[in-house]
């Protein structure tokens, strides 16, 4: 499960300016706006590990891609090529600090730029650009992706997602219809980040209160509990919970018995603890109680409005899947020019990878005699995803030697 990041915190440094230009800006049009007096706009996304991507222009460039999270405020690109290439300037200095081990980033931060989509532009905006090799988000996804908008996007509109059917609606004034058995959850914003009150039940019926979690939908994971509240389950594993700004993030996971968001139950969803010393960097310290990510959202249509702080939630048909840990214990990521090099990027303690002698940095070839290079990341995870108790047959290399093994999918969780 990919969980690309966390927290975000920008800190400018007040008054630099490399351009030379004025950071007022003469035209007071800022920020998003409809191309015409239409009610919405249907735009195509591609979801994986849960999360939402859709195509964005900025400036001249040809459509890039980003991750629409909550979790954010201001828009990121992470992949500077794409800043030196179309000439975005950088006028200001930022620190951007995330959950991970490696501390603050020094980032650029570029103004006034166009963002462009279907229907809709966004007017002298920021973005901020983010150094060679800190974070990259394509051998997640197995395709280019290059950044993340959140807050500058969802302030300004409400916005429907349908997970199932790959879409996002964009409404230009909460005139949205409200289905028959929808739930209207309050939200309420701290530094511009919305938050629900969730229910916690864990598996020990003694261990149960209600926490003001983060919306996040740049969390693949289901949720996420600070440190201080391990306590709600008892069986914990160490895990690898996924890379961030910061560094790579790493912690336990366990079960909870279950959340309640409103008047909605979601039975054992899976728990992720980070380390409590990838809570705090640079003496700066994360004050969250926790995170409801998209492994829960993906279970229902959802509406996100800011204008009345809203989260609206009707149940799909994926409403009551069971909610799996890996389990091979293996993260995967693609490489190559045509993301169909299959690389093993994490392997769980004791986990069956583990105890089949896997390693980080083997390259997987076959499954069961299907050769991966003709596959999708997609579908090599969906491999893996199997039901518990499925036997795979591996054909590994490592450096120079092609080796073979077999494992048997188990739920250690």
């Amino acid at each position: 499960m990919l969980k690309y990041i966390l927290v975000i915190l920008t800190l400018l440094f007040p008054g630099f300016n490399t351009s030379g230009k004025s950071i007022a800006f003469e035209d007071t049009l800022q920020g998003f706006r409809f191309d015409r007096n239409q009610r919405s706009v249907r735009i195509p996304a591609k979801i994986r590990n849960n999360l939402v991507v859709i195509p964005i222009q900025i400036n001249d460039s040809p459509p890039l891609t980003f991750i629409l999270d909550t979790g954010v405020n201001t828009t990121i690109l992470t992949e500077p090529a794409i800043a030196n290439f179309f000439g975005f300037p950088i006028d200001e200095v930022v620190y951007v600090l995330g959950l991970g081990n490696e501390g603050i980033v020094e980032a650029g931060m570029s103004k006034g730029l166009t963002f462009k989509m279907r229907g809709i532009t966004g007017y002298n905006m920021d973005l901020i650009i983010i150094p060679e090799g800190v974070l990259t988000f394509s051998e997640y996804f197995g395709f280019p992706v290059h950044g993340i908008i959140g807050n500058d996007f969802f302030k300004k509109f409400p916005v429907r997602i349908n997970y199932r059917a790959n879409t996002v609606m964009i409404y230009r004034e909460p005139t949205y219809r409200i289905r028959r058995r929808s739930h209207v959850i309050p939200i309420e914003f701290e530094n511009n980040k919305p938050y629900i009150d969730v229910f916690i039940k864990g598996d020990n019926t003694t261990k149960q209160d209600t926490l003001q979690l983060l919306l996040d939908m740049g969390a693949s994971n289901p949720v996420f509990l600070n440190s201080t509240y391990k306590d709600f389950t008892e069986e914990r594993i160490p895990s690898y919970l996924g890379k961030g700004l910061s560094g790579e993030l790493k912690g336990e996971m366990g079960r909870l018995q279950r959340i309640s968001i409103g008047e909605i139950d979601i039975e054992e969803p899976l728990v992720a603890y980070p380390s409590y010393d990838f809570m705090q960097t640079s003496n700066i310290s994360f004050q969250w109680e926790g995170i409801l990510g998209a492994e829960i959202l993906r279970r229902f249509h959802v509406i996100i409005d800011y204008q009345s702080s809203s989260l609206i939630l009707r149940k799909n048909h994926d409403f009551n899947k069971d909610f799996r840990s890996n389990l091979s214990g293996m993260d995967i990521i693609a490489q190559g020019i045509r993301f169909n090099e299959f690389v093993v990027n994490h392997v769980r303690i004791n986990s069956v990878a583990f105890e089949a002698g896997i390693k980080a940095g083997d390259k997987l070839l076959s499954v069961n005699r299907d050769q991966l290079s003709r596959m999708t990341i997609d579908e090599v995870i969906g491999l893996f995803n199997q039901s518990p108790g499925t036997v795979l047959h591996l054909q590994l290399q490592r450096d120079n030697h092609i080796y073979q093994q077999t494992i048997r999918l188990r739920e250690d969780i």
